[in-house]
């Protein structure tokens, strides 16, 4: 028997298979819509800030410095159930290791309006708008502080390293409820 003929005889046999001695292919369905007139939108999580300036100069830094960092920061926390936190994220400073273990950061608030920045553990703030709906905007001043203890290091460890404080970040994230 050649191709065409396997190939004919096959698709009948198929075809009766599927109509399955006179029923038809379709099921019945139906669908209703559960939903009422509810709308959705999400929330927003946002964070701004602005240039800030240095305590001093900082250049060649020893143990024993400690240089703060002031900036104004505008934080939208809007939604219902949102929980959230600001704090500084010491890695995303890069530069040599040796120094960059060597150094201390922490962070505190000052001015807040719109709502509040509760600290919630060293350097973790809780934020909560005044209305959490509404999107106006949590305002306040951060100082960075950056130290150089002076027992941090010993005989000849991070002396002329490089640190990239340029690339320190202050972080917000919800937290998970």
């Amino acid at each position: 028997m050649n191709k065409l003929a396997k190939g004919a005889i096959a698709t009948g046999i198929g075809t009766a298979l599927l109509l399955g001695g006179g029923t038809t292919l379709a099921l019945w369905n139906d669908a209703v819509n559960v939903g009422s007139s509810q709308e959705i939108n999400s929330g927003v999580l946002t964070l701004d800030a602005t240039p800030g300036t240095w305590s001093a100069s900082p250049d060649l830094w020893v143990p024993g410095d400690s240089f703060t960092y002031t900036t104004d920061v505008s934080i939208v926390a809007q939604g219902d159930n949102l929980i959230s936190e600001l704090k500084i994220d010491p890695s995303s400073v890069t530069g040599d290791a040796a120094l960059l273990a060597a150094l201390d950061y922490s962070i505190s608030v000052s001015n807040v309006a719109g709502g509040s920045l509760t600290e919630i553990s060293p350097d973790v703030y809780s934020v909560s708008p005044a209305n959490a709906t509404s999107g106006t905007p949590i305002t306040a001043t951060v100082t960075v502080k950056v130290d150089f203890p002076e027992n941090s290091v010993s005989d000849l460890v991070a002396q002329g390293a490089q640190a990239q404080l340029s690339t320190l970040q202050l972080l917000l994230n919800q937290i998970a409820a």
